[in-house]
């Protein structure tokens, strides 16, 4: 199926979710509540999901939603092959808004109540689904963008910050030209993470050079307020910020050109960084506190190295 039919299909119901949802009077103050652009998108697209698979077409008919609705939405998620901890965050959306919503008086109750949800609970370490890169894999789409280009030398640049500081997806899209700066003897980037706080990330000198040669073919070092990372036209630097949805399609541009597993996404880069920090003997509460987890079990489960298969017993037996 061509690409414009796929989104022709997709993005149709879920804008008129969208309209459904900006009837209600109350959304934008319930979306106030979270401090995060990130969380607000989130929350919104999930309870624009539900509004849609529903066929609901009014503020009424979400407002007089029962628990069905709920199963048949957290089944028809788990049927589309959507993992638990994604349902499980979806429904916590949607939970959300039904508890705001009951506490305006405008529904009877949160019908997501009761409703069991997927289990997410971490299995110990490694256990984290995200797929992981080789470091020889990471060195392939490094070496990918061309840069006799000042769209390669801005792409890698990118995919340096990814790799070299183990970012979420979203949080190279908010830097600007200041938060790359020298602190005492390093070179630091100051990312927006979950919450809207700063982590100061110290980066690695490949990945300071790859940003200093974008910056100087791009010209705008020196505008301090300027996004780091700017749209390239007709091989210039057009002045305006890339979308979100651009690194996310930058990154998955530079899997396929590298011949890697499609499956892998920018968080496979945040999975390898913690992987490659374990094996060259980091302490994981250093790499907890580099890549802004609030907890260090998160941290572990991204370990891949903690599976020690080069480690199974089952290679000492000889027979």
């Amino acid at each position: 199926m061509p690409d414009h039919q796929i989104t022709a299909q997709t993005v149709q119901p879920l804008e008129r979710a969208y309209n459904v949802l900006a009837q209600i009077p109350a959304e934008n103050v319930w979306l106030a509540n979270f401090h995060s652009t990130n969380t607000r998108q989130a929350y919104r697209r999930a309870v624009g999901e539900f509004i849609a698979a529903s066929g609901m077409t009014s503020p009424e008919e979400l407002y007089q939603a029962g628990q069905a609705h709920v199963i048949a939405w957290r089944d028809a998620m788990k049927a589309k092959g959507l993992s638990n901890a994604t349902i499980a965050n979806r429904l916590s959306a949607l939970s959300s808004l039904y508890r705001f919503l009951a506490d305006k008086q405008l529904c009877a109750s949160n019908p997501v109540s009761g409703v069991l949800r997927p289990k997410t609970g971490n299995n110990g370490l490694g256990s984290g689904k995200t797929p992981a890169l080789t470091a020889s894999q990471v060195r392939q789409m490094l070496d990918t963008p061309d840069i006799d280009t000042l769209k390669g030398l801005r792409d890698r640049a990118i995919l340096h910050v990814y790799f070299f500081t183990g970012g979420r997806c979203s949080e190279p899209a908010s830097l600007k030209v200041k938060d790359f700066r020298p602190d005492a003897d390093y070179w630091v980037l100051e990312l927006t993470v979950k919450g809207e706080k700063t982590n100061t990330v110290a980066i690695h000198n490949e990945c300071q050079i790859a940003i200093r040669r974008y910056l100087e073919a791009s010209g705008h070092g020196e505008d301090r307020n300027a996004p780091l990372f700017l749209a390239v036209k007709h091989g210039q630097n057009t002045g305006q910020p890339l979308s979100r949805n651009r690194f996310y399609s930058l990154f998955k541009e530079y899997v396929r050109k590298a011949g890697l597993p499609p499956e892998i996404t920018p968080h496979s880069a945040r999975a390898t960084f913690i992987t490659q920090a374990y094996e060259a003997g980091w302490q994981g509460e250093d790499i907890q506190r580099t890549v802004g987890h609030a907890s260090i079990t998160t941290t572990e489960g991204y370990n891949r190295t903690a599976r020690k298969h080069r480690k199974s017993a089952s290679f000492a037996v000889n027979y």
